[in-house]
């Protein structure tokens, strides 16, 4: 960590006992790293299936933070990625996972705060809308760069299944009476065409999908830790999701989806993950190209694994190395998750002089990834140098 970095925390931790300089540490961190602004660790109560919060062996190295104040938060300010074009306050990915950032007693004065600090930025705030306040919509209309992410995931008869104290009549208000305020709009696809047939059609007879609305499609993940109501779930939502895809290209082409493995199937939609990977292998071609004479072991989860061995299939000294994610297990593929436990017990390298090329997404700011293991523990185990890209 920079010496910078030490002296404001302990500057911070001295005029402020709330924070702990341990859970400050994790509190930059996740704004650093992921452009998330934790508020509290308070558990929101819904009881959403696919709530990793309490079984995540991960997210027990980060101590739960208590409701932050608002020079936290303006403390939190200084780590922001300038570049960044959002700024999402409240649940983190790793740092208070998946609470509602509407618990939090002063969560409208922190929108407020955040929005008028970075007017260039959307500010947004993910959330099952539970806990929004009706009488504040007309509040939130008046902060432009500000919206809502809605975690609708469905209104449909398994809602309840899913989300079991979930708000049925605060949604029908929000979406009736805070559209202008909906910045995305994300739905679960359970493994019934109907049902998220259903969903749609109501977003759009609400007038939803105009004005450049954002309303997203997942497919249902499951860890080995998930709870095993989930994984039935997941598996119809897994074993249907092609087909999912082509019917909403077929019958909703405005509608987004997420894209689980780089295969043709799942263009379309949204092709930001395909012009990611086209942008990093063809930076990558033009750095290894520039050095015929060494040779390049690329690393890559599953879900990029055949894109990135077909992208490189003509070049002698390039070999791409699956890593599956034997950490989480279930149906984790992506790149982000990629960890040095699983490098270390999966990979063998070709060439005794390579360079090994690895995803940035499993690092966070500090060079560490998800297990908190720095990036030079492989070089030095490998005896090699490794550019991550």
């Amino acid at each position: 960590m920079q010496i910078a970095t030490k002296i404001r925390i302990i500057q911070f931790i001295t005029k402020n006992n709330m924070l702990t300089k341990e859970q400050f540490n994790a509190f930059i961190l996740e704004i650093a790293t992921f452009g998330n602004i934790p508020i509290s660790s308070k558990n929101c109560g819904i009881g959403c299936i696919y709530c990793k919060v309490h079984s995540d062996p991960i997210l027990k190295r980060y101590p739960p933070i208590p409701e932050i104040s608002l020079e936290d938060l303006y403390e939190g300010f200084k780590y922001v990625d300038d570049k960044s074009k959002y700024l999402r306050l409240g649940a983190g990915v790793l740092v208070a996972p998946h609470t509602d950032p509407y618990l939090h007693l002063h969560i409208y004065d922190f929108i407020k705060h955040t929005a008028d600090f970075f007017p260039k930025k959307m500010i947004t705030t993910v959330t099952t809308g539970s806990y929004i306040e009706e009488s504040k919509i007309e509040f939130l209309k008046t902060i432009p760069n500000f919206g809502i992410d809605l975690s609708l995931i469905t209104m449909q008869e398994n809602r309840e299944i899913v989300v079991p104290r979930a708000t049925r009549k605060r949604l029908d208000y929000l979406l009736k009476y805070a559209q202008s305020k909906l910045n995305k709009i994300t739905l679960m696809f359970s493994g019934n065409l109907d049902y998220l047939k259903r969903d749609l059609d109501l977003l759009h007879s609400l007038g939803i999908d105009e004005n450049n609305k954002h309303i997203l499609v997942r497919r249902i993940e499951h860890t080995s830790f998930s709870k095993n109501n989930l994984n039935s779930i997941s598996f119809d939502s897994i074993n249907g999701y092609e087909e999912c895809v082509k019917y909403l290209n077929l019958n909703y082409p405005n509608v987004v989806f997420t894209v689980p493995i780089l295969k043709d199937t799942f263009r379309g939609g949204s092709n930001e993950y395909f012009e990611q990977a086209e942008e990093r292998t063809t930076i990558l071609k033009q750095r290894i190209e520039k050095e015929q004479n060494t040779n390049f072991e690329i690393i890559c989860s599953e879900s990029g694994f055949d894109y990135f061995t077909q992208c490189f299939k003509n070049y002698q000294n390039v070999t791409v190395h699956l890593i599956t994610n034997k950490l989480y297990g279930g149906s984790v593929t992506v790149s982000g998750l990629l960890n040095h436990s699983d490098i270390k017990a999966q990979l063998k390298p070709k060439w005794s002089n390579s360079i090994l090329i690895l995803p940035y997404e499993m690092y966070n700011h500090e060079k560490c990834d998800i297990t908190g293991q720095p990036k030079n523990e492989l070089e030095t185990l490998f005896k090699r140098e490794i550019w991550t890209t």
